[in-house]
């Protein structure tokens, strides 16, 4: 799955399923290359789909799991809480950021 996928903001309900679909692929691709090249299992929360109306529990796994791989790969974050999904300027924010987290932890990992 291209990385290059989770910078777009999605403005429908299909563009948001693909969305989370390729965002859960990277985050599994990245949980996979962690063990493998660390031997180190992180945890790994279903985030896909996404329910655009009831994220609070989404967030909090998201976070979790962005927490975590940051701490073991030694690479920085921002707080991802608080993603509006119907907002477009806050989310295309949103979106940059997160992508941006996935790009420097798969860069780490030399994942594609």
């Amino acid at each position: 799955m291209s990385l290059a996928a989770i910078f777009n903001v999605p403005r429908t309900k299909t563009e948001l399923s693909e969305w989370a679909f390729a965002h859960m692929a990277n985050h599994r691709d990245i949980i996979r290359v962690t063990y493998e090249v660390l031997s180190i299992a992180l945890p790994e929360y279903a985030l896909d789909p996404v329910d655009p109306d009831e994220t609070g529990t989404w967030q909090r796994l998201h976070q979790e799991m962005h927490r975590d791989m940051n701490s073991v790969l030694g690479t920085g974050g921002f707080n991802l809480l608080g993603v509006d999904w119907h907002d477009q300027n806050r989310l295309s924010a949103w979106i940059q950021l997160n992508a941006i987290e996935h790009r420097q932890v798969s860069n780490v990992l030399r994942l594609g």
